[in-house]
């Protein structure tokens, strides 16, 4: 396995080797939280989680998905003339941060990512028992984009390789942890057709009651109306960052979407060529899953992996770690070698080719998809694989 690997770990060594000293070199005292060369807080978008935590504790949190008072509230904690934030996660996440607001900021960051990362751990043991691959990919470009983040993609990745291990084994247990990617929704939107398309009703009925029990919860503690807020205000506020007219997302979203946007298409045809791959995507999983193949077929799982990233608008680099995940342990069985380098290092060439304007790593997953397809590859991934077998 180590050769089929090194790759891999070339180009992760390289990658912390310049990455991690160049990011740390940035930091600078901030107002009680350091801030990085950007001049947004260490952590950056756990910033956010974390005052969902603070917000779940006090009356009305839903007053913060209007904007100027979310500044406002930010400013005492981060100083004044801080870039700015959006308040724009969906309600659940309420639930999700609410221990972490009970600590200081750096604590509370501290001990997300360790979380994050034993969750991410635990999942892809389900996998395979070998140590080398996670490391592989606790330095991977999605992964360390995560962590700098402080982003809730190791949980998201950890959430979704645990549903598709489990999904026939345990379909009870596989649905009800769909419920918990309400936090970033855009990532399950193929996980029903998955579900529907393999006949799978367990997973399917478990993961809208899941779904179901978690919205009325939140209604619960903190009023209906914190819904209708986030649907007419939160969600208007996540869609500027798709229409923003100088794209500052480009360079982190390896989306057909945000390809398009970056070389000057319009929103409304962007929005209808996005649409059109998210239909053929959704198809394709249709089209393949119907006959039901094994949750430890290997190419099936990296087939929906691809179909999902391509299916939605708003999928930033660090959101395709899972997908990284299954095409390192495509690799690892010794299954391509072209396709998973091409899934590790997405994160990369979308950064490159959206600062200088380029189009074309939003259609990696697609044709990753089609090729999976094409090559009608299939097999049962062993999941006793570990180092004696390297």
């Amino acid at each position: 396995m180590a050769d089929r690997l090194r790759i891999l770990w070339v180009g992760a060594g390289l990658l912390l080797l310049v990455f991690v000293p160049a990011y740390l070199f940035t930091l600078t005292p901030g107002r009680g939280i350091p801030r990085d060369g950007t001049s947004l807080a260490v952590g950056r978008d756990f910033l956010n989680i974390w005052m969902y935590g603070r917000a779940a504790w006090e009356a009305g949190p839903e007053r913060y998905y209007d904007m100027a008072t979310y500044l406002a509230a930010l400013g005492p904690i981060v100083g004044e003339g801080y870039p700015g934030q959006l308040w724009s996660y969906p309600p659940v996440a309420l639930l999700v941060a609410a221990p972490f607001g009970l600590l200081p900021y750096l604590p509370a960051l501290a001990l997300w990512t360790l979380i994050g990362a034993a969750c991410f751990a635990a999942s892809l043991r389900l996998w395979m028992r070998d140590y080398r691959p996670l490391a592989l990919l606790l330095a991977s470009p999605a992964a360390l984009l995560g962590i700098m983040s402080g982003q809730f993609a190791l949980f998201a990745a950890a959430i979704i390789l645990a549903v598709l291990r489990w999904r026939e084994e345990r379909p009870w247990l596989a649905g009800a942890l769909v419920g918990l990617l309400l936090v970033k929704p855009q990532l399950a939107l193929l996980l029903p057709v998955l579900f529907i398309a393999t006949r799978n009703w367990r997973a399917f009925v478990a993961a809208a009651l899941s779904s179901l029990t978690l919205v009325a919860l939140v209604a619960l503690l903190w009023g209906g109306d914190i819904w209708r807020i986030y649907i007419q205000t939160g969600i208007a506020n996540q869609s500027l960052v798709l229409s923003d007219p100088d794209h500052l997302a480009g360079p982190f979203m390896a989306t057909l979407f945000m390809n398009l946007r970056v070389v000057g298409v319009p929103v409304a045809l962007a929005s209808g060529l996005q649409m059109m791959l998210a239909l053929i995507a959704a198809t394709l999983v249709w089209l393949h899953f119907r006959h039901r193949p094994l949750a430890t077929d290997l190419p099936a799982n990296l087939l929906f992996l691809a179909c999902a990233m391509s299916a939605t608008p708003y999928m930033l680099s660090y959101d395709t770690l899972s997908f990284a995940a299954m095409a390192v342990l495509f690799l690892a069985v010794g299954q391509g070698c072209v396709m998973p380098v091409l899934v590790y290092f997405l994160p990369l060439f979308q950064l490159v080719a959206g600062m200088i304007g380029l189009p074309g790593p939003g259609l990696v997953p697609i044709t990753i998809a089609l090729h999976l397809i094409l090559s009608g590859k299939n097999f049962v991934f062993p999941l006793k694989f570990n180092r004696s077998r390297s």
